[in-house]
């Protein structure tokens, strides 16, 4: 019965790890297109007057906006990936105990 529980508890944790690592992809992947394209803005593509206009509507100020938050998410979802790494190591380390003989008695 303990050997289900401990298999039940591994098989939630990683399923907790692959959902946070795909949120950490995903930002990841949402922050490289924010700052591609800040540095489009930066390449003055539309000249002068668009980008004094992006610049008046706030748009350099969003894209920035908008960069900074999405490396404060990053941020947490890593802390909360680690954490639940640590999880699953000690589900991991819980299943070798109940697989050593010594331990069964």
């Amino acid at each position: 019965m303990l050997r289900k529980i401990v298999a039940l508890k591994r098989q939630s944790a990683e399923q907790r790890v692959r959902a946070l690592q795909i949120d950490v992809d995903r930002i990841e992947a949402g922050i490289a297109a924010l700052k591609a394209r800040f540095q489009e803005l930066d390449a003055l593509k539309g000249g002068f007057e668009a980008h004094r206009l992006s610049e008046e509507n706030g748009h350099v100020r969003k894209l920035l906006a908008d960069i900074r938050a999405a490396d404060a998410a990053l941020h947490l979802k890593r802390t909360d990936l680690h954490a639940a790494r640590e999880a699953l190591k000690r589900v991991f380390h819980s299943e070798e105990r109940l697989a050593n003989p010594l331990f069964n008695g």
